[in-house]
């Protein structure tokens, strides 16, 4: 019987072979079952579930159950590939891989996303990846992209969306990120008209979903475009999330409660003139009204038609002649009359 305090032959011997390959070491690692799956002990047997590996040089540390990779590490699991340069690996008792810590920066892609980091570790039980400062998810283009039609918004993006924080836990199995802090999204749209145009929104935390292709922002939202138009709000108003569509045939960014920004209004050049500008000279040409078109309830009955009048005449009336009075006669003063005299008293 083994000693408890007798190492694992197997497992050294295991480790011995790894660090003393002269060149890049590549293997499987098994994966520890999960204990759910011993709590279905009726469920068949599921096939062991194994990690990739490669990295330019490995040793055995003096922590039990733990392998140093380095120059050149790169993990596989499902669809989804990490890089690193170094990382502390761990095993269970039965050398079955748990987890692994980056050494350095981290890389780690899949089909759908791209992820970088400063620092960052995964949980190769939960296939969840855990990144740290610095941290840039960019959302590839799926393949439909090339031939998705012309009226198409997507097409119009440079990139769908990009995504940085300085935080997040990153499920490449389901590809499911939370963001429990601060985060920024960017948005680039080509168009014909106005060529590049940028879309920045920020948020407290938030939650992406690849798979939805949606990005659900919380907290105190703002969202700024590149032409200068502004929108804000908090929605821990209703408990509703700002909610960002990039799916093909569905791109939106739904604000579900009350908002307040600015809108700029958008110059259209006129003969070299500027409608906004308010020193432009007014226009007050007399608008030409429609022409008049018949109906029905036009055209009088033959109980209440009216006579037909001639239009009034526009002709202006003619001065009545000049009237011209004869000069009055002369009139000539009554002629006086001559004077009285009256006889002296006592004579005839």
């Amino acid at each position: 019987m083994r000693s408890k305090s007798m190492p694992n032959t197997r497992w050294i011997a295991r480790l011995t072979a790894l660090t003393l390959l002269p060149a890049a070491a590549a293997g499987l690692f098994l994966v520890r079952p999960s204990a759910v799956l011993h709590a279905q002990s009726s469920a068949p047997a599921a096939a062991p579930e194994t990690v990739s590996y490669q990295s330019g040089s490995s040793q055995y540390l003096s922590a039990p159950h733990t392998l140093e990779l380095s120059q050149g590490v790169q993990f596989g699991q499902d669809d989804a590939i990490l890089k690193t340069n170094a990382a502390v690996t761990l095993f269970d008792k039965d050398n079955n891989v748990i987890s692994a810590k980056a050494q350095g920066p981290v890389h780690l892609y899949d089909t759908q996303d791209d992820l970088t980091g400063q620092h960052g570790s995964v949980d190769f039980t939960k296939h969840l990846a855990t990144l740290r400062d610095s941290i840039v998810l960019v959302v590839k283009p799926g393949k439909r992209e090339a031939s998705a039609g012309g009226s198409s918004l997507r097409r119009q993006f440079k990139d769908p969306a990009t995504l940085t924080c300085q935080m997040m836990t990153y499920d490449y199995r389901f590809k499911i990120g939370r963001i429990p802090g601060p985060l920024t999204v960017t948005q680039v749209i080509q168009t014909k008209e106005d060529g590049l145009q940028t879309r920045t929104l920020t948020a407290d935390a938030g939650l992406y979903n690849g798979k939805a292709e949606t990005i659900q922002l919380v907290g105190d939202i703002k969202i700024t475009n590149s032409d200068g138009s502004k929108v804000q709000g908090d929605t821990r108003q209703l408990g509703l999330p700002v909610s960002l569509y990039i799916k093909e045939g569905a791109e939106l960014l739904s604000v579900p409660f009350k908002t307040i920004g600015v809108f700029p209004v958008k110059p259209q050049a006129k003969n070299g003139k500027d409608d906004t500008n308010t020193d432009d000279e007014p226009d007050l040409t007399l608008p030409v009204p429609p022409p008049h078109i018949p109906t029905s309830a036009d055209k009088p009955t033959a109980s209440t038609q009216a006579p037909i009048q001639a239009p009034p005449s526009q002709t202006l009336p003619a001065a009545p002649p000049a009237v011209t009075t004869p000069p009055a006669p002369a009139q000539t003063p009554p002629a006086a009359a001559a004077p009285t005299t009256a006889a002296p008293a006592g004579k005839p």
